[in-house]
């Protein structure tokens, strides 16, 4: 049977990463008048005390059922053979509507509408081209982008002859 209660994972004095099961769903913070702030890629929730994210989590051992994992691994993580430098990435399956085949996607949490995009970039801006390595999609679709690529010094390469041929042209 699968565990999916939901559980804290400490990440400061007074910040949670919130788990169910398997799955990061947000962010529980505590601020100094003790009230509660949940935040999840959809909503961002109050509450007045623990007593009521207790009952908004159904668990009323929720502070004492801590996830004693450390919140970063060393894996690797790979995206269509690009790497993620983020831990636990979501990847965007081919069902999600921003999918895109060219470009290999991903999410940090769960239910966020943020896309990410693994691999370097070769980023179109006004002063010349950048590189960035895990750019958000918007950034890449509103400056135009080369890429990707799977390495920084590959990227790089291409930036040289990008920024060489703009100079030229203007």
């Amino acid at each position: 049977m699968v565990d999916i209660k939901t559980k804290l994972q400490q990440i400061s004095d007074v910040a949670w990463i919130v788990q169910q099961g398997t799955k990061r769903i947000g962010i529980l913070n505590k601020d100094v008048q003790e009230h509660y702030t949940f935040i999840s890629g959809q909503s961002v929730e109050l509450f007045d005390n623990d007593e009521e994210v207790r009952e908004h989590f159904g668990n009323i051992t929720l502070f004492e059922d801590r996830i004693d994992q450390p919140t970063t691994t060393n894996g690797n993580f790979f995206i269509k053979g690009h790497r993620v430098n983020y831990p636990d990435p979501v990847p965007v399956e081919p069902s999600d509507p921003a999918y895109r085949d060219d470009l290999p996607l991903y999410l940090k949490t769960e239910g966020s509408d943020v896309y990410y995009a693994a691999g370097w970039y070769a980023i179109n801006f006004e002063k010349g081209w950048k590189h960035g390595h895990g750019p958000k999609l918007s950034t890449i679709l509103q400056y135009g982008y080369k890429g990707p690529f799977k390495t920084e010094i590959e990227c790089r390469q291409t930036l040289k002859k990008l920024n060489k041929a703009k100079r030229k042209n203007d």
